[in-house]
């Protein structure tokens, strides 16, 4: 994903900020400018801002490892100003891993506030009084908790508390694609298969996200309608997905391997690459060595970086072929092409078939494989 950079990499998950979660602090320094607010509290209210994300950073771990004790591995947490995501591999195969998987952030997030609490709950018994008092104050709508004589410390506390209650029951609505609504998704699909399912959360979750949105445009809460806006999107996309999921699902790589292919050699200069590039259909090559072992791919965009350089033509292959790739097996599912493609940025995979080479698969092939089987209706028969 572009525009983020990484801040940390725990349990071997790697966790990036999107370039726009600064422009959360510009906001705390505007609101506080407004509300004439000293440096003191301006900092703490950044300090909080830290904090909720901290918090969010663990929900999202919360997804990612739960889903690792089933075998699915997450690429990354991402935080942006709406929040943060962990973008797993794959979806969990079975509803009641999916459950798991869900719940598990704003389990999370109930957990920190069971923690948190323990702190006034253990520490005196003026400190519990002002617990209670707090929370009762802060939702009496006649009351002003703030006009309680808390700690600055207590009070980060109650009110880190209260964030992470309202982030687990606002996860926990059934609008899909936040938790809620994978969780209505999973107890649906133990019943009617996922992408009845899935079609079914993404009416609810969108009929949720409408209602956001006009409540944040009714309110003047810009934050609120983006919110809203992007809820409706996402359900959108994660309904595609899973229908171009079980698409491919009916398909194996043989179906889509191309069985013509061009041969390169380590030692081949570059120049004849870029002549067949130019020539042919093909975008990018499998590079031999004087052995006719495979060594390594050469994809289309070593070739049009190569292009421009003239000096670079008379290099050998070898030099810019990739020796990392992924190899395919005719036999595996066609659902197994798309995460080397989409997170590995492989853009030509070899195609095997009882360990020999057969074919390869590319970008341009499993696209046009899947616009073309989506206009004649679907899986095989």
């Amino acid at each position: 994903m572009k525009g983020v950079f990484q801040v940390a990499k725990l349990f071997g998950i790697p966790v990036q900020i999107h370039w726009s979660f600064l422009l959360i602090f510009a906001w705390v320094f505007y609101v506080g400018s407004e509300e004439s607010l000293d440096w003191w509290e301006m900092g703490g209210y950044a300090l909080l801002v830290l904090a909720l994300f901290f918090c969010v950073v663990l929900h999202e771990f919360g997804h990612a490892l739960t889903a690792r004790r089933y075998g699915v591995e997450t690429r990354d947490i991402i935080l942006s100003p709406i929040g943060g995501v962990a973008r797993l591999d794959r979806l969990p195969e079975k509803p009641w891993q999916e459950f798991m998987v869900a719940i598990a952030g704003p389990l999370v997030n109930v957990g920190i506030s069971l923690l948190l609490a323990l702190f006034p709950m253990l520490s005196s018994g003026e400190s519990r009084r002002q617990f209670f008092d707090y929370f009762y104050l802060l939702f009496n709508p006649d009351s002003n908790a703030f006009a309680l004589n808390v700690s600055p410390v207590y009070e980060f506390i109650f009110l880190l508390i209260i964030v992470n209650i309202v982030l687990a029951l606002f996860n926990m609505l059934p609008a899909f694609p936040m938790d809620g609504g994978r969780v209505l998704r999973a107890l649906l699909s133990a019943r009617m298969g996922r992408l009845r399912a899935t079609r079914i959360a993404t009416f609810v979750g969108q009929g949720f996200a409408i209602l956001l949105a006009g409540y944040g445009i009714w309110s003047w809460s810009p934050i609120t309608a983006l919110i809203g806006v992007f809820v409706f999107m996402a359900a959108a996309s994660e309904y595609r997905m899973v229908r171009l999921d079980g698409l491919l699902s009916h398909y194996t790589v043989g179906d889509v391997a191309r069985r013509q292919f061009t041969r390169l050699y380590a030692s081949d200069p570059l120049a004849l690459a870029l002549e067949q590039y130019r020539q042919g259909m093909e975008k990018g090559f499998l590079v031999f060595d004087e052995w006719q072992n495979l060594v390594g791919v050469l994809p289309e965009k070593e070739l049009v970086e190569a292009a421009g350089d003239s000096a670079a033509h008379s290099l050998p292959v070898g030099r810019l072929a990739h020796a990392r790739f992924e190899a395919l097996l005719a036999s595996d599912s066609l659902k197994a092409v798309i995460p080397g493609m989409q997170w590995e940025q492989y853009q030509l995979l070899p195609v095997f078939d009882k360990g020999q080479l057969v074919g390869v698969v590319d970008q341009n092939s499993v696209n046009s494989f899947i616009r073309l089987r989506q206009k004649s209706g679907g899986a095989k028969t």
